[in-house]
């Protein structure tokens, strides 16, 4: 089973306008359409079986509205994960909605909720997911991150997450640290508790196959999920690139889908 964890999708009738934002913003150019009929002719036409669809909001008051459109999309195709934000009042009884409803994680995104993950305002959210949701969180910087901007979510403080809460199941997404791998390496790659993604926009293959080879034999197989960032990435190309690297082909297969699979039960 071929998985991708990290895509981003919206309903649509704002699916447009996000898109507009999200080419302008980060300067990748989009190979797909972010809706759902634009996910699913992108996931057919890569070979990948089912997609993580996350959540992300940047106003209080889109958290609830959010989460029932993705409620409301689960299927076969699409595993969507919750929205949440940091200034909610009740963050656990959001966690508890969302399980309720059938979601099996969430998408933390310090970066554009401006907050560090191992603030203790955060702990009760954590708490609450326990053993059986999945986190995944944006870690590192932005391409386009300045010299002298706050970057909220480095390695360093990622990791410093998960000591605090070892049981949660946390996926440390863009390899550990997007434009930060000297600090993922030194901070987070090989350690236990934690699984990283391979979402690298706009193409997995910039990273390279030394380095990618390099951090996969390091932090092990059994803990890298594919992940692409679409509509920002191509499906198959991110793939066909893993499956270009000089390690096993049963290591290929788990990074490609079954780690996900067997981390979250689908």
């Amino acid at each position: 089973m071929r998985i991708d964890v990290h895509t981003h999708i919206s309903p649509d009738r704002i699916a447009a306008p996000v898109l507009e934002n999200m080419t302008e913003t980060f300067g990748y150019p989009a190979v797909g359409i972010n809706t759902i009929d634009g996910i699913k002719a992108h996931m057919r036409a890569s070979g990948v079986d089912k997609s993580v669809v996350l959540g992300v909001v940047e106003r209080l008051e889109h958290v609830k509205p959010a989460n029932d459109w993705l409620i409301s999309i689960q299927d076969e195709m699409l595993v969507p994960f919750g929205a949440v934000h940091p200034d909610m009042e009740d963050l656990p009884g959001e966690i508890r909605r969302l399980r309720d409803a059938g979601i099996k994680g969430v998408k933390l995104h310090p970066m554009v909720n401006r907050f560090f993950p191992d603030d203790p305002k955060m702990f009760p959210l954590y708490e609450e997911l326990g053993d059986d949701m999945v986190v995944e969180i944006h870690s590192g910087r932005w391409a386009h991150t300045k010299p002298g901007d706050t970057v909220y979510s480095p390695p360093g403080r990622v990791m410093n997450m998960v000591r605090q809460f070892p049981k949660l199941k946390v996926i440390a997404l863009h390899l550990g640290g997007f434009y930060m791998l000297d600090e993922s390496e030194r901070e987070l790659i090989g350690r236990d508790n934690i699984l990283i993604d391979t979402t690298w926009p706009p193409e997995l293959k910039e990273v390279g196959t030394d380095t990618l080879t390099a951090i996969i034999n390091k932090h092990g197989p059994d803990k890298v999920c594919f992940g692409t960032d679409f509509p920002l990435a191509d499906m198959a190309k991110d793939a066909e690139f893993i499956e270009s690297l000089p390690v096993p082909d049963a290591a290929k297969e788990r990074i490609l889908g079954e780690n996900f699979r067997e981390l979250v039960g689908l």
